[in-house]
């Protein structure tokens, strides 16, 4: 397909002599609908940007940015670094810019986008080891639930109190941070195969998860207790059981969840709360999708 105007080659090269600390300074502040500017967050930013369609020319930043289309779908010509594409860019579809890559971008449509940005230091922490400067690869357009849900989750979060604790955000970023590791790494630079975690690793994940149902027992918890890093922690877990962390702990607190609706006469919303869910409409609406019925009517069931 031709392009939709003429690429400025001294727009570039100017784009590609200048460093962003924050991929947010490139863009107007008119063009931010929301942001988590002056979150107490560490590494991590989200932001919602909606503007026209005039062509950008964005110097390298120091994160590696999710990009997901909230708009309608548009066509999308997009330069990373020395790689190139032009292709319809769908709504939900993710990109992935890595850190330090100057980028250009022209678009049909109007811009209506989110913003998930990452530093590296995360992918780093949860590898635990240095890793390349290349260590993720440009992602021109892809169906990624995950990374879409938690940028709309992060987006959602700016409007409640979630947002103001650090400790959510960074439970955010780890995740973010695995799933990079393990879908996006550049050619050359992927994991082994992982090994699997021996059965004294697995007892002490299922002893930790179900003495803190009451809450969501985090990645690094779960690493940490394994003597393993959060990313090989991850790998081997899901290598092991077919489940991430993240599953298990749900599980974990479905089965919980049973066995106090079967032989238990406590309140629905008491049981929730002991599950650690901040209502008894969320609560529900996770038993359902694991169990194929409402709370309610299981108890009446029985």
């Amino acid at each position: 397909m031709p392009l939709l105007h003429t690429f400025d080659k001294r727009r570039w090269s100017q784009a590609q002599q200048t460093y962003l600390d924050e991929p947010l300074a490139a863009v107007p502040d008119e063009q931010i609908r929301q942001s988590s500017r002056g979150r107490p967050w560490h590494g991590l930013s989200v932001w919602h940007q909606v503007a026209d369609a005039s062509d950008l020319y964005i110097p390298p930043a120091g994160k590696h940015c999710i990009i997901v289309r909230n708009g309608p779908p548009t066509r999308l010509l997009q330069q990373h670094g020395t790689l190139n594409c032009d292709a319809e860019w769908r709504t939900g579809e993710v990109l992935v810019l890595p850190a330090n890559t100057p980028s250009y971008w022209q678009s049909e449509l109007p811009r209506d986008n989110l913003h998930l940005d990452l530093s590296p230091q995360w992918l780093e922490r949860v590898h635990g080891a240095p890793l390349g400067p290349d260590a993720l690869r440009s992602c021109f357009g892809v169906q990624d639930r995950l990374l879409a849900d938690i940028t709309r989750t992060l987006i959602t979060s700016l409007a409640d109190n979630s947002s103001l604790q650090p400790r959510f955000a960074d439970g955010m970023a780890m995740s973010v941070a695995v799933h990079l590791l393990e879908h996006y790494r550049a050619p050359g630079s992927q994991a082994p195969r992982p090994s699997g975690l021996s059965r004294r690793q697995l007892q002490t994940v299922a002893e930790l998860v179900n003495a803190h149902l009451h809450r969501a027992v985090t990645l690094q918890e779960m690493a940490e207790a394994c003597q393993l890093s959060p990313y090989h922690f991850s790998r081997s877990f899901k290598f092991s059981t077919g489940l991430t962390p993240h599953r298990y702990v749900l599980q974990c607190k479905m089965e919980r969840a049973l066995e106090r609706l079967r032989h238990s006469r406590k309140p629905i919303a008491d049981i929730a709360t002991e599950l650690g869910f901040a209502t008894a409409s969320h609560f529900s609406k996770r038993f359902l999708n694991h169990w194929g019925q409402t709370p309610s009517a299981l108890r009446r069931a029985h």
